[in-house]
């Protein structure tokens, strides 16, 4: 069994031990679905935990956990990752990918520009942060009009004047 980060807990909201979660996967009200199990990598070990309720503020998400009923608790996963469990993964349609799955792979055009680190959510969509040796991080547009292909070890683009 294999869990997948889909955030990370930056702290708490209130006292009865809502965690804010800066959440780095797609479908995130699915992930947050009222009695869904995650799980919080604390020390080497992954603790499950149940979706009680979940909410967004600003820019963060904000979820409760049946098990977490204190600021006190919840505090202690402060710095922690959120995992899901990798055979939770909902199947995708042709030509729909998972960030994490996104990430490690390389960026060509007709020559190498560097390798995917992050994907980003926006609210015009997705960017892939390639990595680029020796230049600052390239910011690509996940959308038709840049992206060719993707496989699992590459991803093709279509280079434009100015995305570069």
């Amino acid at each position: 069994m294999g869990y997948i980060a889909i955030g990370t807990i930056t702290g708490t909201h209130g006292v009865k031990g809502n965690l804010k979660v800066k959440t780095d996967s797609d479908f995130r009200e699915m992930r947050y679905e009222k009695g869904n199990t995650l799980y919080i990598l604390f020390q080497g070990k992954q603790v499950p935990v149940t979706v009680e309720s979940y909410f967004t503020k600003g820019k963060v998400d904000v979820v409760k956990f049946e098990q977490l009923n204190n600021v006190e608790v919840a505090e202690m996963y402060r710095g922690c990752e959120l995992q899901v469990d990798e055979d939770d993964r909902q199947s995708l349609e042709d030509d729909e990918y998972y960030f994490s799955d996104l990430v490690g792979l390389e960026v060509h055009s007709d020559t190498f520009i560097g390798v995917v680190k992050e994907v980003r959510s926006f609210p015009q969509g997705e960017m892939l942060i390639v990595e680029r040796e020796g230049k600052k991080d390239a910011l690509i547009p996940f959308i038709d009009e840049f992206i060719v292909s993707v496989d699992e070890t590459k991803i093709i683009i279509r280079e434009m004047e100015g995305l570069l």
